[in-house]
């Protein structure tokens, strides 16, 4: 039989290595400092190689530390996606989809049909975040994530390009002036996601000057900002994932100028294991065939 390290002690450096700190290892297990630096120790010791370099305020893992952190979060990762799927063996047929908030909002509830799950014949624990996640439960089975999250246990593949351009509801552009005259953004507010960055784009490809606009609206989410468009409480920026259904029923309407390419992608994410189950696979496979509807209509 194989002879292991100490598993506390493995779980100590662990922690101890992803956070860069033996105090804020120690307040994550719930014990002292000191039991995370002994335990770190005694597994330097019983390896024989020292795992990090130590510091005042923080610890650095060395060249062998750095191996071995890799090793245990991948072996970490895996215990638990076991676990999560063994826990979860009464709800048979049950798929856990992660999903990136703004995405299940605006593309995946609106495809989520009484048609499709009738279809697919599965039970569907959605679970939505506002942020790329930075670990997982190990209970979750796919992931549909902004950019290329680089998460242990999992592979990443490319699922939906945006291209961004303005958008306002038909009723403010009756408003005035025509949307191709140099006054029109000026004339109206901007609606904005976390700050200025799309519309200061927009205005340096189409020539126009954002200073000259006085009225703006900030939100921190890509549905709310389509929600206002809507309402006809400004001009966003949105893209043919987000208003699609909008723009094909004229209640949001592509305003005229240059289209902008994403700043990234979304991504779906499966466990690198061989074997993905039935139900996740059905599940994978009706969400790539989403996304190739959507690439050929988008």
């Amino acid at each position: 039989m194989r002879k292991l390290p100490n598993l506390n002690a493995t779980r100590a450096f662990e922690a101890a290595a992803r956070h860069g700190s033996f105090a804020a290892a120690a307040d994550e297990l719930g014990v002292s400092h000191a039991a995370v630096s002994r335990h770190v120790r005694n597994l330097e010791m019983e390896l024989g190689v020292e795992l990090f370099e130590r510091h005042a305020r923080h610890v650095v893992l060395t060249g062998e530390g750095s191996l071995f952190a890799r090793t245990v979060a991948r072996s970490f990762a895996d215990l638990a996606l076991g676990v999560g799927r063994l826990k979860r063996g009464t709800a048979r047929g049950t798929v856990v989809l992660d999903v990136e908030s703004d995405l299940a909002v605006l593309w995946l509830m609106p495809r989520l049909t009484v048609e499709a799950l009738d279809a697919l014949r599965i039970n569907v624990d959605l679970r939505c975040r506002p942020d790329p996640p930075r670990s997982l439960p190990g209970d979750v089975d796919l992931v549909l994530t902004w950019g290329p999250a680089a998460l242990i246990g999992f592979r990443s593949e490319p699922f939906l390009d945006l291209n961004a351009f303005p958008v306002a509801s038909p009723a403010l552009i009756a408003k005035g002036p025509d949307p191709v005259s140099p006054g029109f953004y000026a004339a109206h507010r901007l609606i904005h996601e976390r700050g200025l960055y799309w519309w200061r784009r927009y205005c340096e490809a189409a020539g126009v000057i954002l200073d000259d606009v006085d009225n703006h609206l900030f939100f921190n989410r890509t549905h709310l900002c389509i929600d206002a468009a809507l309402r006809g409480l400004g001009i966003a920026i949105g893209d043919h994932l987000s208003c699609g259904e909008h723009l094909r029923s004229g209640r949001l309407i592509q305003l005229p100028g240059p289209v902008l390419p994403g700043r990234e992608q979304y991504h779906l994410l499966t466990p690198d294991t061989a074997h993905l189950s039935r139900p996740a696979r059905q599940m994978r496979d009706w969400l790539r065939k989403g996304s190739a509807e959507m690439k050929g209509t988008g």
